[in-house]
């Protein structure tokens, strides 16, 4: 749920950044912006995902011990 959340987020705000270059005399700020705000997105959803790997590597060591 909080994924399509933050995924829904990132949607909207690069949306409004890339048609608000669409009027502005130096879009690249925007452009920037619009960019930014995926690869936070990306990274965010990366981190999460090395714990979650992390995690099922700790339970596989502590099952195998067993």
């Amino acid at each position: 749920m909080w994924s399509t959340i933050k995924f829904l987020g990132t949607v909207f705000i690069s949306f409004i950044a890339m048609i608000g270059a669409l009027g502005a005399e130096n879009p690249f700020p925007l452009f920037a912006v619009a960019w930014g705000i995926w690869i936070l997105y990306i990274l965010s959803i990366r981190a999460k995902r090395e714990k979650k790997l992390e995690k099922e590597r700790l339970i596989r060591e502590i099952l195998d011990k067993l």
